[in-house]
């Protein structure tokens, strides 16, 4: 690595260090809302002036307090709260004379950059859950990673790309909500330099710290195993998964996924049922993984010369 590159990572990293371990007051305050908070509220351990305990958050009432809590936490760091509501029919066409077209509403916000024209870097994470699930790991985790580097990325000083953070509705009903989303974008015509989701990230039964990478694209795959190497996190590669990065694949967006290690079996057992509760998350995982993806992410959008974006 040439000495210039060298010495800017080195800088980013003691940056990131700072970001991570105290907050960096220096920079802003510390955020009012931590990664246990965003998962207690969102399965139900604990509820608020918004609303009781979640129990769920599969109906439109659910997903509708959940979205309440997304936009609140948007707001506590200065960014504004956009709604994409969409309808897609169903997948067959022969369903839409017996059953309602798909309805829901996605929530986004964006983090610009210091030149508005830049490319986009895209997170997200789904906020709805099964029926009756209170869905602590799947995927209240996911969007606690999501928060957590959202948090890190408002106080760094400069960023030469935009960040979008999007947190899909109805993941659960075949990904309906990023491919509306996927929709949204095209129409919108915002450049995607890349997508980056996260879905399950609280459970590592073999305490290893290994983070899964599911279908990446060739480019972030060499830039998430660099910075793995440096960090000495372990980690593999996964060509596949039911989970929103399929939705941009489809679409020929550099893509990856960064959730616990599921193809290796090494995944919350309580997946899809009444007993994915909060007192399951393993928070130190989701915190190593957090930590992982802002020092990628961070690295990302404050290096101008690294694109290989499409629309």
């Amino acid at each position: 690595m040439p000495q210039k590159a060298a010495m800017r990572t080195l800088i980013i990293y003691l940056i990131l260090a700072l970001l991570l371990g105290i907050w960096l007051p220096v920079f802003g305050q510390q955020p009012t809302t931590s990664q246990e908070n965003i998962v207690a509220l969102l399965s139900g351990a604990k509820g608020s002036d918004l609303s009781p305990p979640l129990k769920a958050r599969t109906t439109q009432a659910e997903r509708r307090i959940a979205r309440l809590y997304l936009k609140q936490w948007m707001e506590e760091l200065e960014l504004k709260a956009e709604e994409h509501a969409y309808q897609l029919p169903n997948l067959h066409p022969a369903l839409d004379l017996l059953l309602s077209p798909y309805k829901g509403t996605n929530l986004y916000c964006i983090l610009p950059a210091d030149n508005p024209q830049a490319e986009f870097v895209v997170l997200g994470a789904h906020y709805d859950s099964k029926l009756g699930c209170p869905g602590a790991v799947d995927n209240a985790s996911g969007v606690a990673v999501a928060f957590g580097v959202l948090q890190q990325l408002v106080q760094l000083p400069e960023r030469q790309k935009n960040v979008l953070v999007v947190f899909f509705d109805q993941e659960e009903e075949e990904l309906v909500g990023s491919r509306s989303f996927v929709k949204f974008l095209k129409k919108k015509q915002y450049l995607i330099h890349s997508v980056h989701t996260f879905d399950m990230a609280g459970w590592d039964e073999d305490q290893n710290g290994e983070i899964e990478l599911g279908a990446p694209s060739p480019q972030l795959q060499a830039f998430y195993e660099t910075h793995a190497q440096r960090m000495n996190i372990p980690i593999y590669v996964s060509r596949g998964g039911s989970t929103d990065y399929q939705s941009f694949l489809a679409a020929g967006l550099p893509v990856i996924g960064v959730n616990e290690a599921f193809s290796k079996g090494d995944y919350s057992p309580y997946k899809d049922t009444p007993n994915d509760t909060f007192d399951t998350v393993n928070f130190e995982y989701l915190q190593h993984l957090t930590q992982y993806v802002t020092v990628v992410i961070s690295d990302l959008i404050t290096t101008k010369s690294i694109s290989y974006g499409t629309n």
